[in-house]
């Protein structure tokens, strides 16, 4: 068994529920959601839209407050505590006033880390992922694929251990989202960062994940955990395969369901 299963898990949330009210209109968007991702794991959420990711998302962050449950990261219940983990939105959301660099540097800086090391570092990865030589670039200089790129590294280079990923190529075009997943892919195999990750394609969960949980509609509760059993490191010659197709025709399966529920 590796090592790292004896360690508490990098997050651990239990039970949660979430109501919104409005106008005096109550929507349950989560109901008694439990998951959790294991040191150096790379774990999926998939399920329909407005079930409810996102906002699970916040509560693990700190921006929102379960009417229920618990969040615990490394042992320590950190429930409604901020600055825990390392966030990539949809977007890349990066500072059109600051460089690339400086973008990358964020989150370093925010917790006060030495400029002159973080700045050597973040220059050995942005060569590292492809963004050599636009160190002192713009954002708007730069492709969405580009753009994403700096994003993640930006997060990668954050001090915390837990990386949450919401459905961080949904924007891009199909060609520069199957380079993305695939520079994605190498780039976690290397580091093996702790990473919960929100997306809708099916294919890309089972290319990326450890273990996959479904959701059901709105409210969002776990359908179903999928245990991905494909042996890393993971290529995406793998997609091909009989056991691939399988178990991504039984996802699509579960996920046209609760769609179909969703719509009457």
């Amino acid at each position: 068994m590796p090592e790292s299963r004896t360690l508490p898990p990098a997050l651990e949330v239990k039970g949660i529920s979430k109501t919104f009210t409005h106008r005096r209109r109550e929507t349950r968007v989560l109901d008694n959601v439990s998951l959790t991702v294991q040191p150096q794991e790379f774990v999926s959420i998939v399920g329909p839209s407005g079930c409810g990711k996102s906002t699970l998302f916040h509560i693990i962050g700190g921006l929102e407050l379960p009417d229920a449950g618990t969040v615990s990261m490394n042992g320590n219940l950190v429930t409604g505590q901020r600055g825990e983990i390392s966030y990539m939105p949809q977007q890349p959301a990066l500072f059109p006033w600051r460089s690339i660099e400086d973008n990358v540097l964020l989150a370093g800086e925010l917790k006060g880390a030495p400029q002159t090391a973080a700045r050597e570092t973040a220059r050995h990865w942005l060569a590292k992922v492809g963004l050599g030589g636009f160190e002192r670039a713009y954002p708007h200089m730069l492709s969405g694929g580009m753009q994403q790129r700096a994003a993640f590294l930006r997060a990668l280079l954050a001090p915390q251990e837990l990386m949450l990923l919401d459905e961080p190529f949904s924007a891009l075009d199909a060609l520069t989202r199957s380079e993305m997943q695939r520079w994605l892919l190498e780039l976690w195999e290397e580091n093996r960062r702790s990473v919960l990750f929100i997306t809708h394609n099916i294919e890309e969960a089972l290319l990326l994940s450890s273990r996959i949980y479904v959701f059901s509609g709105r409210p969002g509760s776990v359908l179903h955990t999928v245990d991905v059993p494909f042996p890393r490191p993971r290529r995406e010659e793998i997609a091909d395969s009989p056991e691939f197709l399988q178990l991504k025709r039984q996802l699509s399966q579960w996920m046209r369901e609760e769609q179909a529920k969703s719509a009457k």
